[in-house]
């Protein structure tokens, strides 16, 4: 359960892959092993990120038998299906959904990401290490955007900072000009308090909000004086940084241009799994995968071991087991240890900034933040 034509569709396809690819090396290993009469499979549902659809494709996977979902991306998503999963005993692993509000013990959802109360506090790091005073807050109006953007707010003013009122957009706008319109009469106050050098716009979404830059740097270009900070929703994604159309260039140039600047999960360390997955969804891609195909890699690996521990295709006997299989299992993303809520223990996140590089646009590595130490290590000439 995937996005392949919404607002996450180029992380969706690239999970898509993950999963496949997973797949193949599942059946190889078990073929080794000497294991001939189970073989996995895997069938694809696209939600376009629409948690409406997510549901309706949950009840025909559902009526299909199916047991473990790899998915959805979203929490919007998450949310909007989480009590039929419950209901019918159908085990979710999203490899990207990060909401506060979905952090809870024993239901039938776990998350192979940390949740939003870990990524809150990197970005408000970020922003004091950029020696930011205030900020403006733009948010999807969703699970996620609002519970980002108000527990990224709170850790911010307790680091001395300062938020101006939180500006929302609905799911699914393509029109933001009301939207930038409240934002730079925001941005017009906050300068006449703290100096230009101190306000940056904090925007919490997933794709559109390139649409959004688009639009100010049309109507609203004073509102790319500044840096925008991102979150998980914007960094890495491609449709920030590919300028294979004439809108796509237009959205990388404007993203270039305020220098955004997002957290995502740390990458995982450079293992020798790590590289062959990396490696192998190269030769089959062309690409890189992002830290979100490299957890549904590793969570599609976790359900089949999962099913095999129990010895049966039960959601029931799966959730009940899928922990201590996860908190045993190193994969691809590193350790999958899960907290109790069944969301990935913190560790770290990586920022990563888009630069124009001689007219290359393109996400690169800035820093990288410690739950542990609540500090960033920056890489050199930033931030």
């Amino acid at each position: 359960m995937t996005d392949l034509s919404g607002e996450l569709s180029a992380i969706g396809v690239q999970t898509k892959v993950a999963v496949q690819l997973a797949i193949t090396n599942i059946n190889s290993y078990l073929t080794t092993i000497g294991v001939t009469n189970v073989k996995f499979a895997s069938v694809t549902e696209d939600t376009g990120s629409n948690p409406a659809t997510a549901l309706t494709d949950l009840e025909t996977l559902q009526s299909e038998g199916v047991q473990v979902v790899v998915g959805p991306l979203t929490s919007s998503e998450a949310s909007n299906i989480l009590q039929y999963a419950d209901s019918n005993h159908i085990v979710l692993i999203s490899p990207s959904s990060t909401a506060i509000s979905l952090a809870i013990p024993n239901d039938y959802l776990y998350r192979f990401v940390p949740n939003d109360a870990a990524q809150s506090f990197a970005i408000a790091r970020n922003l004091v290490d950029h020696n930011i005073t205030d900020i403006v807050v733009i948010n999807q109006q969703s699970v996620y955007g609002t519970g980002l953007a108000n527990a990224t707010m709170v850790r911010f003013e307790a680091l001395g900072g300062h938020a101006e009122t939180e500006i929302q957009y609905a799911t699914g706008a393509t029109d933001f000009t009301p939207t930038l319109t409240q934002a730079q009469s925001e941005y017009n106050t906050a300068v006449g308090t703290y100096g230009a050098a101190h306000v940056a716009v904090l925007a919490i979404g997933f794709q559109e909000v390139g649409q959004m830059l688009v639009q100010a740097q049309s109507s609203f270009p004073g509102l790319l004086a500044t840096t925008w900070f991102g979150s998980d929703g914007e960094a890495q994604n491609t449709d920030f940084t590919n300028s294979t159309t004439a809108f796509s260039q237009e959205v990388a140039t404007a993203s270039a241009e305020v220098g955004l600047i997002s957290t995502i999960g740390e990458s995982p360390v450079a293992t020798a799994k790590t590289n062959a997955f990396i490696a192998q969804f190269n030769a089959t891609t062309g690409e890189t995968p992002v830290s979100y195909a490299i957890n549904a890699y590793d969570a599609t690996w976790v359900a089949a071991l999962t099913i095999l521990a129990t010895g049966q295709n039960s959601g029931k006997a799966i959730q009940a087991a899928l922990p201590s299989i996860a908190n045993n299992y190193f994969g691809a993303s590193g350790w999958t240890q899960l907290q109790s809520s069944g969301d990935e223990a913190p560790v770290g996140y990586d920022i990563y900034q888009i630069v124009n590089n001689d007219g290359t646009i393109s996400w690169v590595l800035a820093g990288t933040y410690s739950a542990a130490s609540d500090t960033i290590t920056w890489q050199p000439g930033y931030p």
